[in-house]
């Protein structure tokens, strides 16, 4: 792995940890990556796969879709994290919207955050399947995404 890579990534996490320090307490899950997503600093992926790994690390308390800092995540921070911009609470959060449509063979699952897409899966009606306890669009297409991990 490259000096610059592994520096970002270390930059990214640190970020990750300031900006859940911002909110002062538990956050939602899906508000706090909807306001990093908005800001662009970094894709869904990424920031699924550093969430993990802050979790799997301990610095994380994900609990009941809330996001807190642990006592270790806290000591990370004030060693290593004064340089970090947090990403700025937001005032009003984007709006969250999700699709599910036909188009031609296909049926469209859509997540979007403000006036960015996040998700977006296409499925052949014919080769595969899909069948959902859920009846609202944005209930189903979370589900494909926690089926996916992403």
């Amino acid at each position: 792995m490259k000096k610059e890579t592994l520096h970002t990534l270390a930059a990214d996490k640190l970020y990750l940890l300031s900006s859940i320090d911002v909110w002062k307490g538990p956050v939602k899950r899906k508000d706090f990556y909807d306001a990093v997503l908005n800001e662009g600093r970094m894709n869904y992926f990424f920031l699924c796969q550093y969430m993990g790994e802050l979790c799997d690390a301990d610095f994380i308390n994900d609990e009941d879709d809330a996001l807190s800092l642990t006592d270790e995540g806290k000591e990370v921070l004030a060693m290593f994290g004064d340089g970090t911009t947090p990403v700025a609470r937001p005032e009003k959060v984007p709006e969250t919207r999700y699709a599910v449509y036909d188009e031609g063979d296909f049926r469209v699952y859509q997540k979007r955050v403000g006036d960015v897409l996040v998700f977006s899966l296409a499925v052949s009606k014919d080769a595969f399947e899909l069948s959902f306890d859920y009846e609202e669009a944005g209930e189903q297409v979370e589900e494909l995404i926690r089926r996916f991990d992403i």
